[in-house]
């Protein structure tokens, strides 16, 4: 088994992205698979969101008749699902399937969430949901040290109140968490998302925005 890293234009030449991704191929060759390839054949932190099950990144899709022996897998690790950049991304990669299905290339999407915004994601993008499988604790990208942006820490709460997070919170999607204990790791997680959308601790990001805009 072989895998090689591709960059996004390689990849699928209409498609320019930041996300992290891998061509996994189902032909033998003669060198040992990659530890990259062992970790994502190897994951157990993988789960189905219509069974809630785990599965393998590396089972072909049942709705496709391509021999395996073909087969080749275009694997794409999303951040949060309901992050702009996957929902803007992967409407590009559902028009681009049939491509993608008459080269014998399958599909395989990760995300970190549960059923539930699986449920919601597909269904805004139009991306089958037997293409998408989660990784809640986000345990793969690690294993594959894929970049988790900044780690800044919020101030203690002398200097950042419970009460001033809950009403920046109130402002932001997903509210103010139900429980005392989340509030901070949830808060925390927001403010390294959005510093990381004003370009600290993620370069390149500005630019990447502005580009959107204006264009090239």
């Amino acid at each position: 088994m072989m895998l090689r890293m591709v960059t996004p234009a390689s990849a699928i030449a209409s498609l320019v992205t930041l996300l992290p991704f891998f061509l996994v191929s189902s032909v033998h060759s003669f060198s040992s698979p990659s530890p990259t390839y062992n970790k994502i054949a190897s994951a157990t932190s993988i789960l189905s969101p219509i069974t809630g099950e785990p599965t393998s990144l590396l089972q072909p899709n049942s709705n496709d008749d391509a021999p395996i022996t073909n087969k080749k897998t275009l694997v794409v690790f999303l951040p949060q699902l309901g992050e702009f950049d996957s929902f803007e991304y992967c409407e590009q990669l559902h028009a681009a399937q049939p491509a993608l299905q008459s080269n014998g290339i399958d599909l395989k999407l990760v995300g970190i969430g549960d059923a539930t915004s699986a449920q919601r994601f597909c269904s805004f993008t139009g991306i089958d949901i037997r293409s998408l499988s989660l990784d809640p604790t986000a345990r793969l990208y690690q294993d594959l040290e894929l970049y988790p942006g900044p780690a800044f820490s919020l101030p203690n709460r002398d200097i950042v109140s419970d009460d001033l997070l809950k009403f920046v919170l109130k402002s932001l999607p997903g509210a103010v968490p139900e429980t005392t204990e989340e509030l901070r790791p949830v808060a925390t997680a927001w403010w390294n998302y959005l510093a990381m959308c004003a370009g600290i601790g993620a370069p390149g990001t500005l630019r990447e925005i502005l580009r959107g805009y204006f264009g090239d």
